[in-house]
């Protein structure tokens, strides 16, 4: 896994995901190692690290602690590999096709 000592994102459109949410315009995020440390302005965390590794995000949506876990394992079988039987018509049908293979590894 790569791994910075630590890094300060900047110009970022943060969604912070608190309560309430907030979304914050020319925002930014400070990690260091694994862990986020602070979240904030971009000019207020760049005074406040200013010897940090930076990032300019230009704009782009920064969503901290956000974990995408949807996947398109089907794709896999639509390029190539087969399932026994007719083709699955649903996604059901799909995964008792592939019986546990597509969680095994």
């Amino acid at each position: 896994m790569l791994k910075f000592a630590s890094m300060l994102i900047t110009n970022a459109t943060v969604v912070t995901w608190g309560t309430p949410n907030a979304v914050i315009n020319d925002g930014a995020l400070y990690f260091s190692g694994d862990r986020i440390v602070e979240v904030g302005a971009s000019a207020e965390l760049s005074a406040k690290y200013p010897a940090a590794d930076r990032l300019d995000a230009r704009g782009q949506l920064l969503m901290p602690g956000n974990i995408c876990a949807h996947t398109h394992f089907y794709g896999a079988f639509a390029r190539g590999m087969s399932v026994p039987g007719d083709p699955p018509k649903t996604s059901l049908k799909f995964l008792s096709a592939c019986g546990g293979a597509w969680i095994a590894h």
